[in-house]
């Protein structure tokens, strides 16, 4: 017999979309599955789309937990060997299920087993194949997408012992406690199709904010990686600094975060440093720095 799956939705004032997350799920040409979905609004918004499914676990909570609370309380009631999680907004695609499923049980060291996606932003994603095996200097550098929350599928006894979920930068930071525990493996297909991304979380400075805050809570563990943690640093630092600039014309804070950059990298200091002295002049000084370096690179 198949070994049993539980899938968790988090749904939160999305009734037009968890339909199709629902019926992804179902529609899966595998069994036994075990499907809950966790209305995280706090009033039972999704009470209306959820009682036309009689296979659905649905659970109401009384308030808002977010991201983390709602998959923790599916997590919890789930009972299946494997959990797969799937946001409200994404769907799997055919064969998700019997496809990884099958990869987990044939390498009993192995704890999550991940695919490719599709994505209307990105196009087709595949997993590369180095991100497999022991996958926590990848989670460290945050290098390891496609591989993300509806993309994996995880042993249930290897997923409790993280519960809590973390309550901060979501996917990323879960990726990091799987990785301290077990094994990753891949299926090189995309099986899940995954819609524009809605959170505020992963839009503008707050991008930005979560990952260092990732550096802090699992400062630690950065410390005995010391390069990895600098070559964080320097690279947040740095695309922050660039996203300033796009959006004001001159930035004290772009100038900062290129002197953060220039001080954490090792191998770009140059390169930081040239665009932090660019960024004195705003975005034009530092767009035409950029198009000089360019034109230097092309000869």
């Amino acid at each position: 017999m198949p070994t049993p799956i539980s899938v968790v939705i988090a749904t939160y004032y999305r009734n037009n979309l968890v339909h199709d997350a629902i019926e992804s799920v179902l529609d899966q040409d595998y069994e036994p599955v075990e499907l809950i979905v966790v209305d995280d609004s706090g009033e039972g918004h999704a009470e209306p789309v959820l009682s036309g499914y009689p296979d659905v676990t649905p659970i109401y909570l009384e308030e808002n937990r977010g991201w983390a609370g709602a998959y923790t309380a599916g997590i919890r009631a789930s009972t299946g060997v494997y959990v797969h999680l799937l946001d409200d907004d994404d769907y799997f695609l055919p064969e998700k299920l019997a496809k990884t499923a099958a990869v987990l049980e044939a390498n009993p060291g192995v704890g999550v087993v991940y695919s490719g996606l599709e994505s209307d932003v990105r196009g087709f994603q595949y997993p590369h194949p180095e991100v497999s095996g022991d996958v926590l200097e990848w989670a460290l550098r945050f290098k390891m997408y496609p591989c993300c929350t509806i993309t994996m599928l995880i042993e249930r006894e290897v997923l409790m012992d993280v519960l809590p979920l973390p309550t901060y930068a979501d996917d990323l930071a879960l990726k990091i406690e799987l990785a301290k525990r077990t094994k990753f493996a891949t299926v090189d297909e995309c099986l899940v199709y995954r819609r524009k991304e809605q959170s505020r979380k992963w839009v503008g400075l707050e991008k930005f904010a979560e990952m260092k805050r990732i550096v802090h809570h699992q400062r630690d563990l950065y410390e005995k990686h010391p390069d990895i943690r600098r070559a964080v640093l320097a690279e947040r630092y740095e695309e922050e600094g660039q996203f300033r600039l796009e959006q004001q014309l001159w930035s004290a804070q772009a100038i900062y975060c290129f002197l953060k950059a220039a001080y954490y990298a090792e191998d770009a200091r140059v390169r930081c440093g040239g665009q932090m002295f660019a960024s004195l002049l705003g975005r034009p000084g530092w767009l035409t720095a950029q198009r000089a370096r360019a034109m230097f690179a092309g000869n």
